[in-house]
């Protein structure tokens, strides 16, 4: 029996120790993986304040309150650009001008009463407990190098609140600290305290270890990392982690009472020896289920903390992912930001260029290609150091002379993405990787495209703005011919019959009926006069539109065509003018008027139908349709001049569409004439 006690007695304070092992490394897993999502989000949210300072708009609008406060345009600009920040993300914002005034305010900011734990950055940021993490931010805003005054953002942070909170699991006694550094006492540090049943904020010694050994909290305020037993600020004996943020100069502690980290072995302890006592067989198959049950709790402990690795790394991987999905939106963002319509499509092209390669994978081993029209556009910067063609420094000398079938040799590989324009191949846009690169991935290719599709649309609106110049120069020579050949002819008639009239009435040998039928031609000739200037001012603005709605105008429309172009033109519906905005409806009669004119003056037709439904799918949509019976159109004699989709007019009415986000369908009929069809959601109204 003594040599069974011994055993277990020795048995008993090694398991004892490696317990005190295992499950002090499952506290520090734990809290490494807090750590690691504390420093994650905080640093998001200061990224995310960093980047308002940032924007070009803010600083603008900031700048001209600067100059004038009481500049009523900007103040708006800026108020309505804050108010859109709850949107994404913060949930108190102010903007202050350079002498501390506010300029905007949205949301409401947390009470400085409550617990406060200040982090050591370059801005002025704050932790803030309000039953809930909240993190204020101060930046900064220089325009030109200058102090012009600065953004406070309060966010919320429910995941680190949860993080936080949920510790009951891990023991009864578990206590979890946030600490930072007093600027005032340097013995002392402030802390939020999350023990069983309550959260509270207090401040507490640096050093509380007996024997003057060093504390946990002290090593932690050193930078180290790790577990050890100590005697907390309750003199109770505990297993504490301890780990820091040296970004942010705060300390984080895990700690579990020691009674109640060893209570299942006291427990157990206590049965074994009674029945060591009672009998010698019962305490040898006692302590066989102890250490049974030892070893299957540090196994436990053991997966506990694999798990908390791998936690660990899938965040790590996550946040590698969210930093590449971020580089790549601010390329875009930057992108669209830069192209502006005076822009040549060379200057659009290096931009595109200057923000495109550094969101690539391998930027020191990339170049683009943009070929629009047979014109090619490459980056200009490159590593020289880059093993593409001994001593090349010109890119444009690499790509031009070597063709397609022999750039394998100097590049490892290439993505590619179509640049489509007006639903016409009209060139690409590649980026080439050397040797030393790796194979791309799925994500890049998506990024390429997105680029070569805001390029298309650049190109595409660049022109439809001339072909809309072009229009509005040729509705005004044809307005001016009108006034001047009509119109104007019409007054001069008029003016000369009147001063004719003058003179007859001052002549009394003159017969009186002369003067009556001068005067009544007059009155006639006026008449006219009326009805052609009523006529151009339909053409100008359709005031039956405005008036009456969509469809009085476009029932006007078909009877103004079919009296004046000798054609049968019929309107038919099933709407009414509720169900269509202001907006849709101008839209509607401009590409009516549009491809009517079509029909009769280049299709020559004799009948036109003008149709408007309401069509039920997944969305509302409102269909215009206008059909004719004219002579169509000719694909196989359409030429790049001539063609049937590349019209100012055509043109016009797909930019419509696109601004509506509709369609515009031009089909050519089985007999004969041409089917227009414009779609788009009802939905639309006025914005």
């Amino acid at each position: 029996m003594g040599l069974t006690l011994t055993t277990g007695i020795t048995v008993y304070n090694a398991m004892r120790q490696q317990i005190e092992t295992v499950l002090g490394r499952g506290l520090t897993g734990a809290l490494e993986g807090k750590a690691l999502l504390f420093q994650t989000r905080i640093e998001k949210g200061i990224e995310d304040t960093r980047a308002l300072a940032l924007r070009p708009f803010i600083v603008q609008f900031m700048q001209d309150l600067n100059d004038n406060i009481d500049n009523e345009s900007a103040s708006n600009n800026l108020t309505r650009n804050v108010n859109s920040l709850t949107l994404i993300g913060f949930s108190a914002a102010a903007v202050y001008d350079r002498n501390n005034n506010v300029l905007s305010q949205v949301g409401v900011f947390s009470s400085n009463e409550n617990p406060i734990i200040p982090l050591d950055t370059d801005e002025n940021s704050k932790l803030i407990w309000d039953n809930v993490f909240v993190l204020r931010t101060t930046v900064n805003v220089f325009n030109q190098g200058n102090r012009i005054g600065r953004i406070t953002t309060e966010t919320r942070l429910p995941n680190l609140t949860r993080s936080f909170r949920d510790i009951q699991s891990i023991g009864k006694s578990v206590e979890f600290l946030i600490c930072a550094k007093l600027s005032e006492n340097r013995q002392a540090i402030a802390c939020l305290i999350n023990s069983p049943g309550s959260i509270r904020f207090t401040h507490l010694g640096v050093s509380y270890n007996k024997e003057g050994s060093v504390s946990p909290k002290e090593m932690a305020l050193e930078g180290k990392n790790g577990v050890a037993s100590a005697v907390d600020y309750r003199n109770v004996p505990v297993i504490e982690a301890y780990t820091s943020l040296p970004a942010f100069s705060i300390v984080m502690l895990l700690k579990l009472d020691q009674d109640e980290l060893f209570m299942p072995i006291n427990d157990k302890l206590k049965d074994i020896t009674l029945y060591l006592v009672a009998l010698i067989l019962a305490e040898i198959l006692l302590l066989n289920w102890f250490i049974r049950k030892l070893i299957s709790s540090e196994k436990e402990a053991h997966q506990s903390k694999i798990k908390a690795e791998e936690y660990s790394i899938e965040l790590t991987n996550k946040e590698k992912e969210l930093r590449k999905r971020l580089k790549e939106i601010t390329c875009l963002y930057e992108i669209r930001q830069e192209m502006e319509l005076e822009v040549s499509i060379d200057g659009v092209c290096q931009k595109i260029f200057k923000h495109l390669i550094p969101a690539l994978q391998f930027p020191h081993a990339s170049i683009a290609e943009i070929l629009i029209n047979d014109k090619r556009y490459v980056s200009q910067d490159y590593d020289k150091n880059q093993n593409i063609e001994a001593h090349s420094t010109n890119i444009i000398e690499i790509i031009k002379p070597v063709r397609s079938s022999d750039r394998k040799s100097i590049f490892n590989f290439f993505i590619h993405s179509d640049i489509y324009i007006n639903h016409k191949n009209h060139g690409y846009l590649r980026v080439y990787y050397t040797q030393d690169a790796q194979s791309s991935n799925t994500e890049e290719q998506k990024l390429i495209d997105a680029v070569a599709s805001v390029l298309e649309g650049w190109i595409e609106l660049r022109q439809v703005e001339e072909a809309l110049v072009s229009v509005a120069e040729g509705q005004v020579h044809k307005i001016g011919q009108e006034l001047h050949d009509n119109i104007g002819q019409q007054i001069a008639a008029v003016a000369f019959q009147a001063s004719v009239l003058e003179v007859q009435t001052g002549d009394t040998n003159i017969p009186r009926e002369k003067i009556s039928e001068l005067a009544a031609s007059i009155a006639l000739q006026t008449q006219n006069l009326v009805v052609n200037i009523k006529q151009l001012s339909k053409v100008l603005l359709p005031f039956e539109l405005e008036t009456n709605g969509l469809i009085s105008a476009l029932q006007t429309l078909a009877t103004r065509i079919s009296e004046t172009y000798n054609v049968i033109c019929k309107f038919t519906n099933n709407i009414s003018d509720e169900d269509v905005g202001s907006v849709i409806a101008l839209n509607m009669y401009r590409v009516a008027q549009e491809a009517i004119n079509n029909a009769v003056i280049h299709g020559k037709a004799r009948h036109i139908s003008i149709s408007l439904t309401i069509e039920e799918s997944n969305e509302k949509l409102l269909h215009l349709t206008i059909s004719d019976d004219g002579q169509g159109f000719d694909e196989s004699e359409s030429s790049s001049e001539e063609d049937l989709f590349s019209g100012m007019g055509i043109k016009i009415m797909h930019y419509r569409a696109k601004q509506l986000d509709g369609k515009l369908k031009i089909l050519r009929r089985n007999v004969s004439g041409v089917e227009v069809h414009f779609i788009v959601p009802v939905n639309q109204g006025d914005n």
